[in-house]
């Protein structure tokens, strides 16, 4: 990836006067210049035995990636793209057959296309095609993606190894012991991830990762430190900005901020707002019908509730069912008696994606005000808290 650069025009003029109109033709060409000469980014890469295949350059669009570009690759395996100059990440796809993130910028990324001999579990072997883009950006940005799948796995294995002690599926270990041994791996992890975005700091791919990772499954606290330790250079480029938008979205949803006043229907297909239990303290819990945590949360939840409720103390339920049906079926199964709402469109719900709601249940304690004095509690610190607020 090279940066191609605007041509300088230079003008010798002798000891004779030069006549206007000449002057004028240099003004003008000097012009075009400025105004054909735009900063681009070029990609370069390599495909040994890819002559006169295609290579095709996508880009992420609203959960969508349309191709934006293609190029057939010359007799002597080399092909290239031409893009504006920006940071920005773009998908490489080689005949459709392999895919690979590429991060754009002013430092230089070389793209090799190869084709490799694997083995089937029958033995059998098949070809198949592989991309490697090198680049210190680049490198980078693949760290950060590579961190977030090895988190999203460790999650999933817990989430399958505390549902199998449960179960009784398992009985190697205790939960206890399990719940111990799951929160040693998630500080070993999140120690790794606080030296990586410490050591990137000064690099685009960082912001992507705070953005992806951090943003979704981190405090705020957490996530404003990492925003704040990043130089200038990251700040200031378009995923930087980008970042910086969403920090600002992600504190007004969390502790000091306003909560954003949520408006949706009831079961009884009424609209009722969040900003009209303000005078009151308020339990904002996300949650679902076929969310089995949240369900064993209910218990705890009610016995607040019943105990605080002539207090003044109000739920506020948001609900991320799709269908009607089994949300009203478990308000009414477990005498759920307070305020509830749904848009009724799952995880795509607009308050939920508001709310940077990435996994259920989510909770939240509104003050009278409005403000957000806590958030994820629940159980025995729940019940503690609220406590709090009235004894």
């Amino acid at each position: 990836m090279l940066l191609s650069g605007c041509v300088r025009i230079v003008a010798i003029i002798n000891n004779k006067t030069m006549k206007l109109k000449n002057l004028t033709a240099i003004a003008l060409t000097g012009m075009v210049c400025l105004s054909a000469c735009t900063p681009q980014y070029t990609v370069e890469g390599k495909w040994a035995d890819g002559a006169g295949k295609t290579v095709y350059l996508q880009k992420k669009v609203n959960d969508e990636t349309p191709v934006i570009d293609s190029v057939v690759v010359a007799a002597d395996g080399s092909f290239s793209f031409t893009l504006p100059a920006g940071v920005d990440v773009y998908e490489l796809n080689a005949a459709k057959e392999a895919k690979k993130e590429i991060l754009v910028s002013e430092i230089p990324v070389v793209v090799t296309i190869a084709t490799e001999l694997r083995t089937a579990k029958d033995s059998s072997t098949y070809e198949t095609l592989s991309i490697e883009a090198v680049g210190d950006e680049q490198k980078v940005y693949e760290q950060g993606t590579q961190m977030i799948m090895t988190a999203s796995f460790m999650q999933l294995g817990r989430m399958f190894a505390l549902s199998n002690i449960l179960q009784g599926k398992d009985t190697t270990m205790t939960l206890d012991s399990a719940v111990v041994f799951f929160d040693m791996m998630d500080a070993r992890m999140n120690e790794s991830i606080y030296n990586f975005v410490d050591s990137a700091k000064n690099n685009y791919g960082v912001a992507y990762f705070i953005k992806d990772y951090m943003i979704r499954s981190m405090p705020f606290d957490t996530v404003q430190v990492a925003y704040d330790a990043l130089t200038d250079r990251v700040k200031q480029s378009a995923p930087g900005l980008e970042l910086k938008n969403a920090v600002e979205a992600l504190a007004a949803v969390s502790i000091g901020g306003t909560a954003p006043d949520i408006t949706l229907m009831t079961p009884d297909s009424t609209e009722l707002s969040l900003s009209s239990l303000r005078g009151h303290y308020v339990l904002l819990d996300f949650w679902a019908s076929w969310c089995g945590p949240c369900l064993r949360e209910v218990p705890n939840v009610k016995a607040i509730y019943e105990k605080y409720h002539d207090k003044g103390f109000e739920i506020f339920g948001v609900s991320l069912d799709e269908t009607a049906g089994p949300w009203k079926a478990a308000i009414k199964k477990s005498d759920m008696n307070w305020h509830h709402v749904s848009s009724l469109k799952g995880w795509e719900c607009p308050v939920a994606k508001q709310y940077n709601v990435t996994g259920i249940p989510r909770m939240y304690i509104i003050d009278p005000e409005g403000k957000i004095i806590a958030q994820d509690l629940r159980g025995e610190e729940l019940a503690n808290f609220v406590a709090g607020l009235y004894e």
